[in-house]
Formats: structure tokens, sequence, C-alpha cells
């Protein structure tokens, strides 16, 4: 029988060092990140709830109410929990490169390992932040239905994957064009106001919040929503729309990253 047919022994162990690599270029991040200060960790929870405090009186303020069956707190923590995995693995990928050119003259690192380990921490970040906050409103008596959990663990999953898509497209078109790197953060400011972050898109009047939902990042959100109450209405879209963003920009980057990586090279 010819051994060509059968799977090289040697796969599962070069994937068994990638993933050791990734872990342990996560914890270097975890540990440069939140290792040097004494407020560590709490200080990703108190950005976040900050942040909630404000829209929070903002909205009390214009005399806006959060749907039946859900507090205000978790009206907004759906906003921002989802837009921070987003946009900071954008960030964070932007930077990755830069900040780690030591780094990658281990032959076993590259800058996809980069950018997939601090999608990690990213992600774990807000995981954490959401469910202390989480722990918290329900302590304080915020109402809150938890309806739909594949739902929600669905925009868990790709809105840090969508991140990673577009941080490898916007990192490797920086490359090329270093100009980028200062629109990128105006465009996410535009984007944070686009995305339903402290308002429910659903809520508009047609003819904003159709061509609103076209963006995938109020998509991941209005789900987000969708998940923790039943009276929420449901996005126009399925969460398989904001899939096919991050299959989209998932290609597309790498795609990208390989052709500016060349070009750098030569």
């Amino acid at each position: 029988m010819n051994a060509e047919a059968f799977p090289s022994p040697s796969v599962s162990p070069a994937l068994t060092v990638q993933g050791r690599v990734i872990y342990a270029l996560a914890m270097r991040e975890v540990h440069t990140l939140y290792g040097n200060t004494r407020l560590g960790y709490l200080w990703a929870i108190i950005q976040t709830a900050f942040n909630i405090a404000v829209f929070w009186l903002f909205r009390e303020f214009l005399g806006a109410h959060a749907p039946p069956g859900m507090g205000m707190a978790v009206f907004l923590l759906c906003g921002f929990i989802p837009w921070y995995m987003f946009s900071d693995t954008i960030s964070r990928c932007m930077k990755a490169v830069s900040a780690n050119q030591a780094l990658l003259t281990f032959p076993q690192v590259t800058e996809l390992d980069l950018m997939v380990a601090r999608l990690i921490v990213v992600w774990g970040t807000q995981l954490v932040c959401a469910m202390i906050i989480l722990l918290v409103a329900a302590v304080l008596g915020q109402p809150m239905e938890l309806r739909h959990p594949g739902t929600l663990a669905a925009t868990l999953f790709l809105a840090p994957l969508l991140g990673l898509g577009m941080g490898l497209v916007f990192a490797s078109l920086a490359r090329l064009w270093p100009t980028l790197e200062r629109l990128v953060p105006i465009l996410m400011r535009f984007l944070f106001f686009a995305s339903g972050v402290f308002f429910q898109v659903s809520e508009l009047p047609a003819r904003f919040s159709t061509p609103l939902l076209l963006n995938p990042v109020a998509q991941l959100i209005e789900w987000q929503r969708y998940g923790f109450s039943a009276s929420s209405a449901a996005p126009l879209y399925s969460t398989g729309y904001v899939a096919a963003w991050c299959l989209i920009a998932l290609c597309l980057g790498l795609l990208l990253e390989r052709y500016a990586r060349g070009r750098v090279i030569r």
C-alpha cells in the first residue's frame, strides 16, 4: 500500500508546537498589558463599567429606556462587549508586528501567531469583564433573560474573528501605505456611532435601520441583545451574514498579509 496515501505524522506535532507558541505569546501579552500596573486586569473592567455608566446617564438624560425584560446595564453591556472584542482586536493586530520585531527572528513565530495571540487575550479579557459586570448587575437586581444562548455564543465567537480578519486587512495595507494607521482610528470612531453600541438600531425608522444593519458589527450587537431578551426585536439578517463577513475578511487579510510581506522583503 502506498504510504503517501496517509497524512504525514509530523502534522500533529507541528500543530502542537504552534499551539504552544501562541499560548506563550498570549501569556507574554497578558503580562505586558496587565502585569506592570497595580490595577492590572481590573483596569479592563473599570474601563467597560465606566463607559456603561456614562452612556447610562446619557440615555437617562434623553429619557431612553432599555427593552422590556432587560436592564440598562445589560443593554449597554451587550453593545460594548462585542464592540471591544472587534475594535480592540483590530487595534492590537495592527500593532502586533511593529511591537514584536525581535520575536519574529525566531523561525517558529509568525506574524499570524502574534495576531492570534492578541485576539485570544482580547477575547478572554472581555469575556471576564462581561461575566463580572453581569454578576454585579444581577446582584443589583437588573432584569435579564438569557433566552437564546446559542445566538449569544455565536456573537462572542464571531466578534473577535471579524476583528482578526479586518485587523489583518488593515495591518497589511498599513505596511504598504503607512498613512492608513492614522486613518483607521478615525474610521473606528465613525463605526462606533454607526453600530448601535448605546442605542438599538432596529428601533430606528426603516430608512436608517436598513442601511445601518448592513454593518456586521451592528448585526453582532443586535443579535447579542436578542440573545438576552425575547422582547428585543430580532435583526433583519442571520448570524450567517456576519459569518460570511468574517470568512471574506480573513481570506482577504491572509492574501494581503502574504502580498505585503513579500513586498517588504523585496
